[in-house]
């Protein structure tokens, strides 16, 4: 048993990204027929530079076993980097869709911009990395918080 699950967690972990990805966890199970992996309990994956940290981490597969969406839930803690934009941040679910290069934070969400040195507070945001587009919602009660510098108009 124990072979098959490490079989398992080399098979999924080396099938993510052509790059190495390291994913850890207190539980890992999976279905083959449906083609999801799930990792609970203090759950951290990485990729290069790429962090996230929460407690359950499911990674969805297309009939060639390559991974086509990652979704982080609970308590999520993230560091990113990405087209040389380093965000860190905390959210109640991340989803990540690596074919069309998109970030989908969900649930009081704060992102910080390292590189730019921007703050947003907000319930939603959606970051496109091919275009370089953002959307982002604020909740009912509680606007989008946008904080950022700008330089001294001397």
């Amino acid at each position: 048993m124990k072979k098959i699950f490490i079989f398992s967690i080399f098979f999924f972990t080396s099938t993510l990204f052509a790059d190495v990805v390291d994913i850890k966890a207190n539980h890992f199970y999976a279905n083959d027929i449906n083609q999801v992996a799930f990792f609970e309990g203090n759950a951290e994956i990485k990729q290069g530079e790429n962090e996230f940290k929460s407690s359950k981490i499911t990674v969805y597969f297309n009939k060639n076993r390559k991974a086509v969406k990652y979704e982080a839930k609970d308590n999520v803690r993230f560091d990113l980097t990405e087209n040389k934009i380093h965000y860190t941040g905390k959210a109640n679910k991340v989803v990540y869709s690596p074919n069309s290069s998109k970030y989908f934070f969900y649930g009081k969400v704060v992102l910080q911009d390292h590189t730019n040195n921007r703050t947003i507070k907000a319930e939603t945001i959606e970051l496109n990395l091919k275009t370089g587009l953002a959307d982002i919602k604020g909740a009912k009660k509680q606007p989008v918080h946008f904080r950022f510098e700008i330089e001294d108009r001397k």
